[in-house]
């Protein structure tokens, strides 16, 4: 006779570094850290039995049905696609066998800043039936049930604007949930999902480790974790939902995305000015002095315009359409990422936002950010004049090669609080 007990646990973020970086990383990666989880070695300390997803695991996965789902009406839900970029880097840090979140930008794709979930399940076997095989087998439906869990201590107040709560853990709830990742993923904005898995053997003790990247990431301080409202209500226009998709759709209550290899669309708000790059919108005409080297790139978290400038060199982009305010104040959003070809060198470009009025000025206005990957910046423009836009990238000399990618430039009327997008 043998005897099997297995415990469950869920881990908050905080960051650690995994093992020494390997000799090559690809370079879509080397932008946002040395340190990045996909080109980490394996832990040559870790006692690894069985690694990675297969093909069968990933159907079951995609069929696990949960009872219960979410009590609460949201209106951007969508249905999660399986990303193999995202699972090719989950699994390396799987066969980390850390039970710890890696950094945020470890984890970071070119499409988007990544979210994580972690699920470690252990176990102890005692007497002569105990079989490895069978203890080294992944149960993906109770790792995930793990995680729905947290619905339990999560309080409805709470959905409108993410910040961390005393009391029960509840972030990788509203992880899975992110309104925009995962099957019911209520953090909504959030559609695909890689995952990788380890079985090892610690001590007298076997470990399933799970490890699930989602993207975009969700769990964003003071932004709603998904809008109330009917569902079906505010689906992408390039999705089907309920009836809309003809039948067949095992969540009717959930937008689909018709070809899961094109970003979500969104209906555009109320704006006085906006260039997209998943659009031909008109306020993108514009004249380039300087390094004219844009492309467009075409990516599953949305279509972006991207430079790489080395050093000596910059690009100026200058709009034809000007802004005109009807209020004292506009907000201008920008989305964006910027940094080294190398980030072990250090971001050392520039970039600069220029305006231009009839009858007053403006100093030119440094953009920042705190990350390499794609975020958005509010700026709060306090005049309500007729104002023309410019941006300069630039390099100095004697820096390496570095890059950015533009998303979106838009502007709308008054203060950038007011602003919900």
């Amino acid at each position: 006779m043998f005897a099997t007990m297995w415990r469950f646990y869920i881990l908050s973020l905080f960051c650690l570094v995994g093992w020494s970086n390997s000799q090559s990383c690809p370079a879509q990666y080397k932008r946002f850290t040395p340190r990045h989880t996909f080109c980490i070695r394996r832990n040559p300390r870790c006692d690894i039995k069985r690694s990675g997803v297969s093909q069968k695991e990933i159907e079951d996965f995609e069929n696990i049905r949960e009872k219960g789902g979410v009590p609460w009406e949201m209106n951007t839900g969508q249905l999660v696609v399986w990303d193999e970029q995202l699972a090719a880097v989950a699994q390396k840090w799987a066969e980390n066998c850390d039970f710890n979140h890696d950094c945020g930008e470890c984890r970071t794709v070119e499409n988007f800043a990544v979210g994580q979930n972690l699920v470690i399940q252990g176990s102890t076997c005692q007497g002569h039936g105990c079989k490895e095989d069978k203890l080294t087998q992944p149960n993906w439906q109770k790792a995930i049930k793990r995680l729905y869990e947290e619905v339990l201590g999560y309080q409805k107040d709470w959905l409108w604007s993410f910040e961390e709560h005393d009391g029960p853990q509840t972030g990788h709830f509203t992880q899975v949930i992110w309104s925009r990742s995962w099957r019911i993923v209520i953090w909504s904005r959030s559609w695909r999902i890689g995952c990788g898995y380890t079985s090892f053997k610690e001590g007298g003790k076997y470990k399933r480790f799970y490890v699930c990247n989602y993207g975009p990431g969700g769990n964003v301080a003071e932004q709603p974790v998904y809008k109330n409202g009917q569902p079906c209500s505010a689906c992408p226009i390039n999705s089907c939902c309920g009836s809309s998709c003809g039948g067949g759709l095992s969540y009717p209550g959930l937008c689909k995305i018709l070809d899961p290899n094109t970003a979500p669309k969104y209906r555009k708000p109320s704006n006085l000015f906006f260039c997209g790059a998943s659009s031909n919108d008109e306020d993108c005409q514009a004249s380039v002095t300087g390094a004219n080297k844009w492309k467009k790139v075409k990516s599953v978290g949305g279509n972006y315009d991207s430079i790489v400038l080395k050093g000596g060199e910059s690009s100026t982009v200058t709009f034809n359409k000007a802004i005109i305010p009807t209020k004292n104040s506009f907000c201008l959003l920008i989305k964006f990422q910027k940094g080294p070809v190398d980030a072990s060198r250090g971001d050392q470009s520039s970039f600069t936002a220029n305006f231009k009025m009839d009858y007053s000025f403006a100093s030119p206005m440094q953009i920042r950010s705190r990350t390499l990957s794609f975020t958005d910046i509010k700026i709060h423009l306090r005049w309500g004049v007729k104002t023309k836009i410019a941006f300069t990238f630039s390099v100095p000399r004697g820096a390496g090669r570095h890059v950015l990618d533009i998303r979106e430039i838009s502007a709308y009327d008054g203060p950038c609080d007011s602003l919900s997008i």
